[in-house]
């Protein structure tokens, strides 16, 4: 079987397209609730263990299976929206897809893989490892859709087939599956963590089939060694060495510099990232930022982004409307909160862009 053609993307060509994105709303998914405690949350995977979900000798971790989250988004009938899944371990395709969402019409939503050294139990050092094999071994596939009048286009860059060897090994590299390996070796719910991803990956398969393109591989081409450092968040935050958090806001951040410089407004959910940046009445930001509940954030974000859209409509406000970023996590995208982001999701990707008197407003 022939492989299939690849969509070379260059970053230069995204940042000059006259689009521009409503709301970036951002999920960095550490699995659980991190922040309160490490509780089980619906972005837990089966049978791993939390503070809500310990494992047991009748019952090993969760019930239950990780939520898909970002494949429904491309079937709600948007006018135009952007999804994709990112992973820290390949800075490429998480930096080329920030800049493509920033600049593409309506809103997008980019779910991130966040290793939390502490809550998933393994040594600070070993988070990047850790996050390469989660996409190696087809735990975290990286795809993207690109919705259209309602239409979905679905493409990946890798992680879709399932490697049974590579995931054994993820799964042992951390102590939230430690229970599954010892004292016996629980091959029933080994084989059926496997099974529910792979079920998963054939479900993204057969969309890539039938909504792809004729070059169904993305592939990002981003000059690293040309990149500007961040300079929207400081180094001086109390995230954990290792979170996969803090790796991807400083990729997510040096993206978002390349296409906004300083002209940005980030909205916080309550969150470890929230918690971590802003200590003792102190943030870590140095361009706006605004903290929200777990639930309402996205709404915030969505609110802030169309007050501007309005006021230069009306002549009150003649300077550039800034980009909008929207970050969740630890359990507040997936669940607290979760029908507001959905409903500032589709409201960025609808009703602004439908709307005469707002969808040039730029």
């Amino acid at each position: 079987m022939s492989k299939p053609e690849r969509n070379i993307i260059q970053i230069d060509d995204l940042l000059a397209r006259d689009g521009k994105c409503n709301v970036l709303f951002l999920n960095y998914d550490n699995e659980a609730f991190m922040n309160t405690g490490i509780q089980e949350s619906g972005g837990t995977p089966p049978h791993a263990a939390t503070t809500t979900g310990p494992a047991g000798e009748r019952i090993p971790g969760k019930v239950g299976v990780k939520q898909d989250l970002v494949t429904p988004f491309g079937f709600y009938g948007t006018k135009s929206t952007f999804l994709a899944t990112v992973n820290p371990a390949y800075p490429n395709d998480l930096m080329g897809k920030i800049v493509e969402a920033l600049k593409s019409n309506g809103g997008a939503f980019i779910q991130s893989y966040a290793d939390c050294m502490r809550g998933w139990r393994h040594a600070s050092q070993d988070a990047v490892k850790v996050s390469k094999l989660a996409t190696d071994c087809g735990y975290w596939p990286l795809y993207t859709i690109r919705v259209k009048d309602g239409m979905p286009t679905f493409s990946y860059y890798r992680g879709l087939e399932i490697d049974k060897e590579k995931f054994v090994d993820y799964l042992k590299s951390m102590g939230r599956f430690r229970h599954l390996f010892r004292p016996k070796f629980m091959e029933k719910e080994i084989d059926e963590i496997i099974y529910y991803t792979e079920q998963r990956n054939e479900k993204l398969k057969g969309l890539i089939k039938q909504f792809g393109t004729e070059k169904p591989v993305d592939v990002y081409r981003v000059n690293r060694k040309a990149l500007e450092p961040q300079k929207h968040l400081l180094p001086g935050h109390g995230l954990c060495p290792g979170c996969g958090a803090g790796m991807f806001l400083n990729q997510m951040a040096t993206a978002a510099q390349l296409v906004a410089g300083t002209n940005i407004i980030y909205v916080n959910n309550t969150s470890c990232s929230e918690v971590s940046t802003s200590k003792d009445f102190v943030t870590s930001w140095t361009v706006p930022w605004v903290h929200h509940l777990f639930e309402s954030g996205a709404t915030i974000a969505d609110a802030i982004s169309t007050t501007y859209k309005i006021m230069k409509s009306k002549g009150l406000y003649n300077g550039e409307v800034p980009y909008l970023i929207h970050i969740g996590g630890d359990g507040s995208t997936y669940d607290i909160g979760f029908q507001f982001l959905k409903a500032a999701l589709v409201r960025t990707s609808s009703f602004v862009e439908m709307n005469e008197y707002l969808f040039n407003q730029k």
